[in-house]
């Protein structure tokens, strides 16, 4: 009999125990602060209009500049004597995208993107970014610079090993010749992918003393347009497929200042 009810009190005594740890933990979660909001990560669809918009004319103004600059060539950048000339004439047509100009289109995109967010975004998302667009110059330059290192060194190889297939009419040994220039330039594509994002997160985590550890993203293959044209050229430089692949970068470019401009600061 003392046994059982020894048991009976124990039983109550735990669940006594049992029902207080719950009542601690209810009035932790009801003491919680009432006005704390859980900050959204996606961008308004107004916002994410206006900011591809200052992208885009951040490429825009990047390809007055390379215009302007253009050696050997007169191309207007006024807009009325553009439209009214023929598109064959103009810089967009004619110009070959090397790392140089890829770079350039780049950076005017990813600084049009961070002004429209400067404008159009909330002020606590502008560390943000700015980190992004760190991923994003790192994300176009490393892998175009390598793609067209490793394809000129690739042709150079095939123009010392072969150079009588080089010049043969036999389109089967003009494929074998320019298989040296493809790998290379996938191996570009692939290898500065992976070194440019790690440099940036490293940069980023350095200067700005947070740890982001950001992907590699679907995005991100927008800006790798440019790469596959430049490994292109390279490979069948008077190909139409070449020239038509070469004539959309400036608008996959757009991308990457989008991506920028829109980028939101994570919850921690």
């Amino acid at each position: 009999m003392n046994v059982g009810v020894n048991d009976s009190i124990t039983a109550l005594y735990n669940s006594q125990q049992i029902a207080k740890q719950n009542n601690m933990s209810d009035n932790k979660i009801s003491s919680a602060p009432e006005n704390v909001s859980v900050k959204t990560s996606m961008p308004t669809k107004k916002e994410k209009i206006r900011v591809g918009i200052c992208s885009a004319l951040g490429v825009g103004a990047s390809l007055m500049l390379l215009a302007k600059l253009s050696k050997g060539h007169n191309y207007t950048i006024n807009p009325l004597k553009m439209f009214r000339g023929s598109i064959k004439d103009s810089y967009l047509a004619k110009t070959e995208y090397k790392t140089k100009q890829i770079v350039t289109i780049g950076a005017g995109s990813i600084l049009g993107g961070l002004a429209g967010g400067a404008i159009f975004g909330k002020k606590e998302d502008s560390q943000a970014r700015l980190r992004e667009g760190i991923v994003q110059i790192a994300n176009i330059s490393a892998p175009i610079a390598l793609v067209q290192a490793l394809s000129w060194a690739g042709n150079t190889v095939s123009g010392k090993l072969m150079p009588n297939w080089c010049n043969s009419k036999n389109l089967l040994k003009q494929a074998v010749t320019k298989l040296p220039a493809a790998a290379g330039a996938m191996t570009g594509l692939i290898s500065g992918m992976v070194i440019g994002n790690k440099l940036s997160n490293k940069f980023n985590e350095k200067v700005f003393h947070k740890k982001d550890d950001r992907p590699i993203k679907w995005e991100d293959f927008s800006a790798h347009v440019d790469d596959i044209g430049v490994a292109a050229t390279f490979v069948a430089p008077d190909n139409i497929l070449t020239k038509t692949i070469s004539r959309v970068i400036p608008a996959a470019l757009v991308v990457a200042g989008f991506e920028t401009g829109t980028k939101k600061e994570s919850v921690e």
